[in-house]
């Protein structure tokens, strides 16, 4: 599996590091921990490109086929 990073264009998977899901527009901080349900169709996840540009990224995702929808750089706070 390949993931295009915005910094660095395609890498392989093994230069990413999965961190955790993106909870739910709308869900509470104890659901979003204790009570999350894991989608088969869509994840959305935070990923650090950690051999690479070391940025946090957005990634989308089927799990099921682990075919990657969209990737985006998770905007710096200002």
């Amino acid at each position: 599996m390949r993931i295009v990073c915005p910094h660095c264009g395609p890498r392989e998977i093994a230069e990413f590091q999965f961190r955790s899901i993106v909870p739910e527009p709308g869900t509470e901080a104890l659901a979003s921990i204790y009570q999350r349900v894991n989608r088969s169709d869509s994840s959305v996840e935070y990923w650090q490109h950690l051999h690479g540009c070391r940025a946090w990224l957005i990634v989308q995702r089927n799990p099921s086929s682990a075919q990657i929808k969209q990737v985006r750089a998770l905007a710096a706070l200002s």
